[in-house]
């Protein structure tokens, strides 16, 4: 369950980073790519929430040191 849920972490990390690129391209004279920008934003929160949700439901098993 730990490598799940930092494996949803990171591709909150990386959804975000989607959406800071798809802005990012207006820096370069090209026009905004909302389809990154809306996509990153939306998976970033849904990988970021559910990894908030699984840690809060088994957040004993993180701190127990008989593993």
């Amino acid at each position: 369950m730990r490598l799940f849920i930092t494996t949803l972490s990171l591709l909150c990390v990386i959804s975000f980073g989607y959406a800071l690129a798809g802005y990012g391209t207006s820096l370069f004279g090209n026009p905004v790519r909302l389809d990154y920008v809306i996509g990153g934003l939306i998976a970033g929160f849904v990988f970021g929430g559910l990894a908030m949700i699984l840690w809060y439901w088994k957040r004993k098993d993180f701190f127990d040191d008989n593993v």
